[in-house]
């Protein structure tokens, strides 16, 4: 699926760019990690959408491994406190 029309992004090359260990990331440095900028601004919606769920799989990935290693979205203060 063609995520932005105005620097032709795909679904998949906006995944590949947040990588599974990097759900933080702002939406600027996805598109820097893209080699762009954003345009319109249409796209921004649906890749904050796409960081949101990388977010809650790596999340429920580490709570259900038991991980207090999470290399994203918790610190080991907020594992504790679940």
């Amino acid at each position: 699926m063609i995520v932005c029309s105005c620097n032709f992004l795909s679904e998949s090359q906006v995944r590949s760019a947040i990588g599974s260990d990097m759900p933080r990331l702002r939406m600027s440095q996805v598109y820097r990690s893209l080699g762009c900028t954003a345009e319109c601004g249409r796209c921004c919606h649906t890749i904050k959408i796409i960081l949101e769920e990388i977010t809650r799989f790596v999340t429920t990935e580490a709570l259900a491994i038991g991980s207090t290693e999470v290399h994203c979205c918790l610190d080991a203060a907020e594992i504790s406190k679940r």
